[in-house]
């Protein structure tokens, strides 16, 4: 009974991660074109899906504990060692292995986007606002970020 409540929550996951994943594609080109509209429904959209996958592994954590294993990934393990359907539910486990990562990998793709956006806007600002003296971040071909002063006016109000 556990072990196909488990799958059936398995199931709904996976569903809910690849609906992440679509998601997340959609952001990425929102934040590429900069289109603050769409940025913002698929943030609402991200984090209902977000929520729902919460509640998710809440309750399979929840029915694992019930049947007397960890709410761990090696409680999983051990419930998988005493049923005859763990192949079906080994290989969802790294099917939504899979979809987490791409989704992390993603998120992490449209986060540095949104950054490199964010510098090029400050860089601008200061250099319309003339911020002399003040430290500019800059970074090398390691990607490391180095302080510079400047000390250029280009336009004064």
């Amino acid at each position: 009974m556990v072990v196909q409540q488990i799958s059936q929550l398995m199931d709904e996951e996976l569903r809910q991660t690849a609906q992440l994943r679509l998601i997340l594609v959609e952001e990425q080109e929102a934040v590429k074109t900069k289109n603050i509209d769409a940025m913002n429904g698929t943030l609402t959209r991200k984090l209902e899906v977000l929520e729902k996958l919460e509640k998710l592994d809440t309750e399979r954590k929840s029915l694992l504990q019930q049947a007397g294993y960890e709410s761990s990934k090696s409680g999983f393990e051990s419930l998988l060692q005493t049923t005859a359907s763990s192949d079906v539910l080994m290989e969802k486990w790294h099917e939504l292995e899979q979809e987490m990562a791409e989704c992390r990998e993603l998120h992490q793709i449209n986060t540095q986007i949104l950054e490199i956006g964010q510098r090029q806007v400050q860089q601008v600002l200061g250099v319309l606002l003339g911020n002399q003296g003040e430290e500019v971040d800059t970074y090398d071909q390691t990607g490391s970020k180095n302080a510079s002063l400047t000390t250029h006016t280009y336009v004064k109000a």
